[in-house]
């Protein structure tokens, strides 16, 4: 995997260049990365959508991809453990670790040919670690905190799950980190003090100045703290730590299928590269495969409305790059469980252009606004689908949904804006830009500059509306009103149309003035996964745990549905890390349970 960093202007164009962005090794910090999918030549594995019509009611249909493979006859090698660990990501890891830890004989198995994290995935949504402490950071209460998440998903996940979270995620980040060295940096913008490869960088912090989460419609609650360059060496940790209690890792080795025996996971059948398979005897098995946005047939059959979206999370092999294809939730499936009620939640962040998803004006390709353009990228992603679809001038395809616009008094405009993931909101001039090249080299971290801004490719700049309309492509005519009538809402401090904060109502008055192209928003990760009780074990269609199952990360049920929430920054990998861990304990014989009561 290209580790390399990347500098936040690398990256404007996300959203609007989804396309051409897809085939980066890596992306932003909030997916989890778990790269044990199976390399599987069947129909559910190979991402190619059959087709078929359904006969008699629509329940009676069965996708294609619920068609097992065969068992393998050829058997090369046989071992047994206590637990086996299907992937190696943030929860695999996790779990391998949890479960040496309990004494337990641990194998697991990883596709990639090494341990190796999504490029830039690196934050951390844990509440009340150690280093949060000593750098004075408070969250919000966990009533506040899980309230709003669950309000965000429309009610539909299990709250236990969240309320688990807030109470042991902190001391879960402490346990995974254990024995890692690095520095912390005392603020974002921050520049290290040592020349130790690996450092923690807290989120937005301190906050914005005057920044009030109970204010906001999508309130952002601080405390999020990032591994750099990624999380790479955290996963180092964890495995490190799991070998040195003997617990073994196999790398170039996919899972394929479980072993059940009378309704009770006993194993799984796994292969290398060359498909030489090895039966794995295990007492448990804890499945962390990552997620399924790059199996079509199940995109097709559990979310096709999410087909619009390009997804960028991959991992790597010698033969280049893998999607995650929800070999796990299969495994699971085949093995008598069930997918969780949906919707499903893709995690599609739109990144935004020069300022980031800051609530400027936007325009469609029409030049009509459409919509309060103060919510953050997830939402704005959402909305973006509801709009038509023209030629994107950076991209050349037809995924330019809309255009950003601002005038020159951005630098004066910003730091009114949300705090939070995707925004910009800190200006340094020109005299003070030698105090902050740590921060204005990194990835969406709220800092920029006149140049930084004024030199994005694709931004176009104009001294009138009219030529400004011109160079977008627009109706001249369209575009003036639209501004105009903004424009009167601005003076008049209310937005009548839209709704959007008065505190965003930032007329476009003053030249030059400017607008970027947003194209349809990039997925990290498709959410979604097994139906699972509070131990973490998948459960069959009657209700009853799969004995000898477990499933973390992506692969398990309850975490998010609907919507992913972006009030929390890197929740997914918290959530990873806890369940991961919880999993790994419980499938080494501990009877722990996932539960909002501290």
């Amino acid at each position: 995997m290209d580790n390399a960093k990347l500098s936040r202007r690398a990256f404007l164009g996300l959203g609007a260049t989804a396309a051409v962005a897809a085939g980066a090794a890596g992306l932003v910090g909030c997916a989890p990365a778990s790269n044990a999918e199976s390399g599987k030549t069947d129909a559910a594995a190979d991402g190619t959508a059959q087709g078929g019509a359904a006969s008699g009611k629509p329940a009676d249909f069965t996708p294609n991809f619920m068609s097992a493979p065969s068992v393998p006859t050829d058997i090369k090698e046989t071992k047994d453990c206590d637990v086996l660990v299907i992937g190696l990501g943030l929860s695999g890891c996790a779990a391998a670790k949890a479960a040496a830890e309990e004494g337990a004989k641990v194998i697991a198995v990883e596709k990639a040919a090494e341990l190796s994290a999504v490029s830039m995935a690196g934050d951390f949504g844990v509440v009340g670690s150690q280093i949060q402490k000593d750098l004075g950071i408070e969250w919000a209460g966990k009533d506040v905190i899980v309230n709003q998440l669950m309000k965000d998903m429309c009610y539909r996940p299990t709250p236990d799950f969240l309320g688990y979270w807030y109470d042991h995620s902190g001391e879960d980040f402490d346990w995974l980190i254990e024995g890692a060295d690095f520095e912390v940096l005392t603020s974002t913008a921050a520049d290290q003090q040592t020349d130790k490869p690996n450092y923690i960088r807290p989120k937005c912090f301190p906050a914005l100045e005057g920044y009030d989460y109970t204010t906001e419609y999508y309130p952002y609650f601080h405390g999020t703290i990032t591994t750099n360059p990624n999380m790479q060496w955290t996963l180092d940790a964890a495995a490190a730590k799991a070998e040195e209690l003997g617990a073994e890792l196999i790398y170039s080795t996919w899972g394929e299928q479980l072993i059940v025996d009378n309704g009770k996971v006993t194993g799984a059948y796994v292969h290398d590269k060359d498909g030489n398979y090895t039966q794995i005897n295990a007492k448990s098995v804890v499945l962390a495969t990552g997620d399924w946005g790059n199996n079509q047939d199940m995109r097709d059959y559990f979310i096709p409305w999410a087909n619009e979206f390009v997804s960028f999370y991959t991992t790597m092999d010698a033969a280049g790059a893998i999607g995650n294809t929800g070999d796990g939730h299969l495994m699971g499936l085949w093995a008598g469980s069930h997918m969780e009620l949906g919707p499903h939640a893709p995690m599609t962040h739109h990144m935004g252009g020069p300022l980031g998803v800051d609530g400027y004006l936007q325009l469609d390709i029409n030049g009509n606004r459409f919509m309060n353009e103060d919510i953050p990228g997830q939402n704005i992603a959402d909305q973006l689908s509801r709009v038509p679809v023209g030629t994107n001038p950076l991209t050349g395809q037809e995924d330019l949904r809309s255009w950003q616009i601002f005038d020159s008094k951005w630098p004066d405009e910003i730091a009114h804006m949300p705090d939070g993931h995707g925004y910009v909101n800190h200006f340094i001039p020109e005299d003070q830009i030698d105090q902050y090249q740590t921060v204005l080299a990194g990835f969406g971290l709220g800092y920029t500059t006149k140049e930084m801004v004024e030199g994005t490719q694709g931004l176009i700049k104009a001294d009138t509306i009219e030529d400004l309309a011109s160079q977008m492509g627009l109706d001249v005519a369209t575009v003036q009103a639209s501004i105009d009538r903004y424009n009167e809402m601005c003076a008049a401090g209310h937005d009548s149309d839209f709704g959007k904060d008065p505190r965003r109502l930032f007329p476009v008055s003053e030249p030059p003035f400017f607008a970027y192209p947003f194209g349809s928003a990039g997925m990290l990760v498709l959410m979604g996964g097994l139906e699972v009780n509070k131990k973490l074990q998948p459960l069959n269609d009657a209700g009853e745990p799969i004995e000898g199952l477990y499933a973390t990360g992506n692969v398990q049920g309850g975490r998010y549905l609907v919507e992913y929430p972006v009030t929390v920054a890197g929740i997914s990998l918290g959530t990873a890390l806890s369940f991961g861990r919880l999993a790994g304990m419980n499938a080494a014989g501990k009877d722990i349970e996932a539960t909002t009561q501290a």
